[in-house]
């Protein structure tokens, strides 16, 4: 898509395109079966486990992701198959505590944790997403419209008022192509890694599209879509990109990069301070809730290297919010075992984590609207490497 579109539209209606934006802000069902990524066994940063008392092990981290949910479809959206629809419950026996109790516990393993560093921060993660278009009639939307608006630009270069109906016709416009639904549920799971350079002015790399896999949510939906002439609905071609801009940590924190977080605090009440700050200024602020970009944020902070005590005070401050469950034993969609905890937002949003008991570290979030789930990311792995293409040892 052309550059010059987005700085002519807002902003903040086409913030789900960028690469940081997309990552959090796609919204789709749980399809059938979540592939197993290519890459190697999913593993995570070796931390030492704490004990809140004999046979019961606490440990945890909390975060979760607010995301803009896609608007149309059914009015009455089927469920996901029960297989994939939430965390598999574990057989083992439940040992559930408290999610307070359980984010304090996960504080003093974070503060005992050693800090590390390298070249680079990498991310492996495997997500689900529902299809809510045929890419190629999309982008040819997006190019109609885009063509329009240079041309109406030019038209009425004198008349600032009527060109302004007119940005404001082909955003809307925008908007609606956007949230077509297909008359057939379809689903797209894909690997992405990422390569954020520590470096202000490096190079960082991200390699998408990897393991593409299209599921459907019935076999009437699968004919319903070879009824439409089997479009193709996913790139299936892996896609590397490099560059050296600096990336910000999300959208909801545009101050906040890879670059100084390492500066945020690292005291409870400091940092609690802090995320007041960055919630007052975030450009989202206005419509979403403070609950949401706390958890949000959580997951931005968590998903990267921040310092021990920062992610101990970021525990310390998730334990003192209201409405935060936990819901036991559970798996994630790689089939790692961990403790999900829930909180729920004020827009109908269930925000939920698995967490590994043994390590404190973040398997996977999703998003559910209504028991519906509507994005599930598994975090296959993370830390630090100094090659840029080489995965963290370990």
């Amino acid at each position: 898509m052309d550059d010059r579109m987005f700085a002519r539209l807002k902003p903040e209606e086409l913030d789900e395109l960028t690469e940081d934006g997309y990552r959090r802000r796609r919204a789709g069902d749980l399809a059938r079966a979540f592939a197993t990524p290519r890459t190697e066994p999913a593993r995570t940063r070796g931390r030492r486990p704490y004990f809140l008392m004999a046979g019961t092990v606490a440990a945890g981290l909390a975060a979760a992701a607010a995301v803009v949910v896609v608007g149309g479809g059914d009015p009455a959206p089927r469920k996901a198959p029960a297989a994939s629809a939430a965390p598999t419950p574990d057989k083992t026996p439940d040992r559930t505590v408290d999610a307070r109790t359980f984010l304090l516990a996960a504080a003093s393993t974070a503060k005992r944790e050693p800090a590390t560093s390298g070249r680079y921060w990498y991310v492996n993660e495997r997500s689900l997403q529902k299809v809510h278009n045929v890419p190629s009639e999309y982008m040819r939307g997006i190019k109609a419209l885009d063509a329009e608006l240079k041309e109406k630009e030019k038209e009425l270069a004198g008349d600032p008022e009527a060109l302004a109906e007119v940005r404001e016709r082909i955003n809307r416009e925008l908007g609606e192509l956007k949230t077509v639904e297909l008359p057939y549920l379809a689903y797209a799971t894909e690997t992405r890694e990422t390569w954020r350079t520590m470096r202000a002015g490096g190079t960082s790399r991200l390699v998408s599209d990897q393991d593409v896999e299209v599921t459907f949510d019935s076999p009437q939906d699968e004919a319903d879509w070879k009824a439409a002439g089997s479009p193709e609905l996913a790139d299936k071609k892996p896609q590397t990109m490099d560059d050296s801009f600096e990336r910000i940590l999300s959208i909801d924190n545009p101050s906040l990069t890879l670059q100084n977080i390492s500066k945020l605090p690292t005291g409870k009440d400091a940092l609690k301070r802090r995320l007041d700050e960055l919630w007052k200024r975030s450009p989202n602020s206005a419509r979403a809730n403070k609950a949401g970009y706390l958890w949000q944020t959580g997951v931005d902070l968590m998903t990267a290297p921040i310092k021990p005590g920062t992610r101990s005070a970021l525990f310390q401050v998730l334990a003192d919010q209201p409405g935060i469950t936990s819901q036991g034993p559970a798996k994630d969609a790689l089939g790692r075992t961990g403790v999900a905890l829930s909180a729920s937002t004020t827009d109908a949003i269930t925000l939920r984590l698995i967490i590994d008991p043994r390590t404190a570290e973040l398997l996977e979030y999703d998003v559910v609207e209504k028991d519906v789930p509507l994005l599930r990311v598994a975090l296959a792995d993370m830390g630090f490497t100094d090659e840029l293409g080489e995965r963290p040892r370990g």
